[in-house]
């Protein structure tokens, strides 16, 4: 339960739009301790199943005239992703090489492209940076 609390302080003070459920963050928290207990025993018991996201198009950064898909999860499915990474990033962060930025707290796009300076100062001639969109894609999909 300390986990998911400290989970949820981490997602309201994120704040958010609500996922396809509509609840806001007001509302999840109206019902703090019945949602966080149903939380818990959900995990608990192996009965938790998360929500579909809500989808929305935004501008893509630096490219407005374009649009990326953004996907909002309800409230409820955030805590629980939150309590998830409160408990893995710990373990695993340590062990990623240093040269991954991707989805890692305080790494940036500007950070790799200061490491990516930094190697071409140093003589490095290779960069590789790979986009795994289709990689998973079911083949006759």
């Amino acid at each position: 339960m300390k986990n998911l609390e400290l989970a949820w302080k981490k997602v309201r003070q994120n704040r958010g739009a609500g996922g396809i459920d509509g609840q806001s963050i007001e509302k999840f928290e109206g019902n703090l301790v019945e949602n966080l207990e149903r939380l818990h025993n959900e995990l608990k018991e192996g009965t938790y199943h998360p929500q579909p996201v809500r989808q929305k198009m935004i501008p893509k950064p630096g490219q407005p005239e374009k649009l990326r898909p953004l996907g909002i999860s309800v409230v409820y499915d955030r805590v629980c992703q939150q309590a998830l990474l409160n408990r893995m990033e710990p373990i695993f962060d340590p062990v990623f090489d240093d040269a991954n930025f991707g989805y890692r707290k305080g790494r940036s796009t500007k950070d790799a492209l200061r490491k990516i300076c930094r190697e071409m100062q140093d003589g490095s001639e290779w960069i590789l940076d790979a986009d795994l969109k289709d990689f998973f894609r079911v083949s006759g999909s």
